[in-house]
């Protein structure tokens, strides 16, 4: 498991102001919030990722042709007896139902399940540093925001290029997959070069859409590039030098603060 640690320099800001304090307060807490999302995902895709289908052995297989055959059997009973010949594919389906639906009361879990579990768990990763961009975004509009934090802020377009523009796809999807870009008008992508692990059109004219290639997430933007974002420690650790100088960037009183805590 990866913990990302935080320390806060003080308990409460320490400004004359104390609505503007409060204010401040609320947003560098939403900031920490989105942090540790952002680090939970990453262990949650982690996890999902060293997960690998398992094939079911040769006694697992035999007792699911025996179950199914009971299965069968049970209902050509309720059918009345033998069944016609062009019903063989109405048996055959009612019989798969029913003996999935036993495999999934017992606790199997359905391949789909297991294989989207990592885009999910990235999809969550990527939108909790989209909004710490966000809530950073707004915090360097308020007043009396020392100058440090503009300069942070900037620091995740440099370290994250592709994050808006992967999760304006992730978030239109329905508009990407028809080939198009974004706006209220959008037009038809020109899908530019990608090379990588797995694509090679050093032409163009591919779209990708919800990739995992490692452990990056990308997609086509609407500018027509591939973008990519690393679910990974590594960009944990660009994530929390950001937040770690914010943090650091104000005046505060009280004891120091270290997160995150040891219970649930």
């Amino acid at each position: 498991m990866f913990v990302f640690e935080i320390v806060t320099p003080g308990t409460w800001l320490d400004y004359d102001d104390c609505d503007w304090s409060w204010k401040i307060q609320n947003q560098l807490d939403s900031l920490k919030s989105q942090f540790y999302e952002a680090n939970a995902a990453l262990n949650l895709f982690v996890d999902a990722q060293s997960v690998r289908p398992s094939l079911p052995d040769r006694d697992k297989l035999e007792q699911d042709r025996q179950r199914r055959y009971e299965i069968q059997r049970s209902i050509e009973q309720e059918w009345g007896g033998l069944v016609p010949h062009e019903d063989w594919d109405v048996l055959h389906f009612e019989t798969e139902v029913r003996f999935k639906r036993e495999e999934w009361m017992s606790g199997v879990v359905p391949r789909e399940f297991v294989h989207n579990l990592p885009f999910i768990y990235a999809r969550a990763f990527l939108y909790a540093l989209d909004a710490f961009d966000k809530f950073l975004g707004v915090l360097i509009n308020e007043e009396g925001v020392p100058e440090q934090v503009s300069t942070l802020h900037k620091q995740i377009e440099e370290a994250f290029p592709h994050l808006r523009g992967v999760r304006n796809t992730a978030q239109h999807l329905e508009d990407r997959a028809r080939g198009l870009g974004a706006s209220r008008n959008p037009q038809p992508l020109d899908l530019k070069p990608i090379e990588n692990r797995l694509v090679n059109s050093p032409r163009g004219g591919v779209l990708v859409l919800n990739s995992l290639n490692g452990s990056k997430y990308g997609s086509t933007m609407a500018d027509g590039h591939y973008g990519e974002v690393d679910v990974s420690p590594e960009s944990m650790q660009h994530l929390q030098k950001i937040l770690e100088g914010v943090m650091q960037s104000f005046k505060w009183r009280g004891p120091k603060q270290h997160l995150p805590s040891t219970y649930a």
